[in-house]
Order: structure tokens, then sequence, then C-alpha cells
């Protein structure tokens, strides 16, 4: 059985051999630079450098040694921005939306520190931002990947977070917030903005790359650690029309399974990310309120694919012992993987900090409790 035989198995609710495993298939499953560097270290594997495309976060493209040692099902096809940051010669970047970063003081991640449009008052106010244009340097080298990945379980990832993150960075989290209930109308105006955007972009890869694309990976963080970031109503009424069009895009022309990120305590809202399309939910955040393991199996499992909740980063695999990381992985593992419907990762990035024994005790025990 083939890796891409493995996930869409999964995702079709069906028991393969083992659970599949994602390290790396898209920018939330993935471990940070100097966690990579540190395993192939300690476990002796070739070192061919390091790939990062989503630069704020330092995480990396898993490296063929790890993907290799690790057994891992899935290969991220991740495209560039339109075009590399401008370094802004004092300390400071911007990217290709116009967004302006600096280096948090840990050195290992990006803040966004300014923001295009936070002073937008008026709808005429976003005619006065020119979004970019797709470029050839979006897909360099990406051909060549999927051809040299075509057993693996290939998802195209890069689109951002279209209906949420990426208005509230663009206008700035607490102007776009208050737009959702204050300004509607400038809320909705970005908004189809934006989608319009997204499916240019969209058809822009999927054109020449989408018959080798097995998965499309969208996010949007809709949920906090005890809560929504937003009303389910106003979620309802804001967001989800404008992801049900984007993501019904998708599927009406290219016909691909679309995994959607997004963080948080956002189980009010499962059955309707569903019943706009959505097959898979990453990271499944164990810590969040809500999202109990065994609940949602029971309520969501035959209706979505739940692709993470192995681990817990937040308490457990950066700051509990090997035991700890071994019971929850056991426990996580058994819960969600009857019937399929379950890939196997940590619930999001693996951050520095965390020890190396117990990221190995992670692997050891999806090895051993995998099988179907």
């Amino acid at each position: 059985m083939t890796s891409k035989e493995r996930v869409i198995m999964a995702l079709r609710h069906e028991e393969a051999d083992r659970v599949p495993l994602d390290i790396g298939g898209f920018n939330n499953t993935c471990m940070h630079e100097v966690i990579e560097r540190e395993v192939k270290q300690k476990l002796n594997l070739e070192d061919h450098g390091y790939m990062i495309k989503a630069r704020s976060q330092g995480i990396v493209v898993p490296d063929q040694s790890i993907v290799d040692y690790f057994g891992v099902d899935t290969c991220s096809i991740y495209i560039n921005e339109t075009k590399p940051w401008t370094d802004n010669g004092d300390g400071t970047f911007t990217d290709m939306w116009g967004i302006g970063y600096s280096m948090n003081p840990d050195n290992y991640y990006y803040n966004r520190i300014n923001h295009p449009l936070e002073d937008a008052e008026e709808i005429d106010d976003l005619d006065d931002y020119v979004l970019p244009e797709p470029t050839p340097y979006m897909l360099d080298g990406l051909s060549e990947r999927l051809d040299e990945n075509k057993d693996k379980c290939c998802i195209l990832e890069g689109l951002e977070e279209p209906m949420f993150g990426m208005p509230s960075w663009l206008r700035r989290n607490d102007n776009f917030y208050a737009d959702l209930v204050a300004d509607p109308d400038l809320c909705d105006a970005l908004l189809g903005k934006l989608l319009d955007y997204f499916k240019k972009m969209i058809k822009y890869i999927m054109d020449p790359l989408g018959d080798r694309i097995d998965i499309v990976k969208v996010a949007d963080d809709l949920g906090a650690q005890n809560a929504l970031l937003l009303s389910p109503e106003t979620y309802r009424e804001r967001i989800k029309p404008f992801q049900a069009e984007l993501y019904q895009y998708i599927k009406g022309n290219w016909h691909k399974p679309i995994i959607l990120h997004s963080c948080g305590a956002i189980r009010p809202i499962l059955g309707d990310l569903i019943e706009i399309g959505v097959d898979a939910i990453n990271p499944v955040q164990v810590s969040a309120a809500g999202m109990v393991p065994a609940e949602l199996k029971a309520e969501f499992g035959g209706k979505i694919t739940f692709w993470g909740g192995g681990c817990d980063t937040q308490h457990v695999l950066n700051m509990g012992t090997p035991d700890d990381v071994r019971r929850m992985v056991e426990e996580n593992l058994k819960t969600f993987k009857p019937g399929g419907g379950y890939v196997f990762c940590q619930v999001h990035n693996i951050q520095p900090g965390v020890p190396y024994d117990n990221l190995m005790t992670m692997y050891d025990t999806y090895y051993k409790y995998c099988k179907y």
C-alpha cells in the first residue's frame, strides 16, 4: 500500500494497514528548524539542509532523511509567495501582502508589526489596496516535487487564511473584529475582494498542477483556548458564506478534498464546517474547551477526518514526561483510529524546547498502536 492510498482511505473513513503519519505535510504539522536539526544530529541522519517556506514561523519542509526515517505519508506542495520578503534595512521585512514583520526577541519567530489596511474607514479605501498578481516564482520547483513524490499524499499548501486570518492581518486584528459587528458592509467588501483574489490565485496554481495534487489545505483560525473568536451567529452570518463559496469553487473545479486548519475551541461550528465541504480538520486542539477526543469522535467521526490531536503541545509534549506522552498518544490513537477518519500528528508544530526524548516517545508510541 502506498502512502497516498493510506491517506485517501483515511479520508474515506476506511481502515488501511495503519493510521497515516503526517510530518510537515502542511505548515501546521511541522518541526521547527531547531528541532529538526537536533533530530537529524541525534539520529545521525543525512543533513540536506533545510527549506523554510513559512518564514514567520521558522518551521521547515521536512528533510527527505526525516521523511524516510519516520515513514511519513505526506508531502507538502508549498507555493512561494509572489516574491521574496523585502528587507527594509532596519531589521524589519515586508511580505507580498504589504504586511510588516520584525523578529521576536527569542529569535525563533517573526511578529506582524504593520498592516496595510489598518487605517481604512470606507469601502472606497479598499480600492487603493492592490493585491499582488500571481507569478511563476510561486510555482518554482513544485512540478518536479510532485513528480518525485507520486507515492505520497501531496497537499497543496500556501493559501494562507483566506477568509478570517488574512482580513485580520490586513486590517489589524482589533479593527477587523470590530468590523464584523460594527461595520459589516466594510467587512463584506473586504471579504469579497479577497474571495475573488483567492479564486484567481487557486486557478493559477491548480490549472498546471491540480491533476497531481491530492488535497487542498486552507486555514482560518477561528478558535481561542476557551471559546470561538467570534460568536457562532457572527461566524455564520459574516464568514461562513465566503468560506463556503471558496471551498465549493475548489471542489467544483478540481474535485479535491479540503483540509482546514483551525485552532482552538471550534466544536460549536464543526457541523457548519462539514456542511460547507471541509473533509478533514486540523490541528484538533485537544487542550481547548470542548475538544475532547472521545466526544469529537462520537459526534463527528463519520463525517470528518481528524488530522492531528495525537499529543497536546501546550502542556504534554513540551513539559510532560515521556510517560505522559506515551499515555496520551496511546489513548488518543485508540480513540480516533477506529473506522478510519484519522491521520496522526501532534497538535500543531513541534516548537523549540520540546525534549528529544518526548518527541521520540511520541513516534515510538504511534508505531506501537497505529496498526489496524
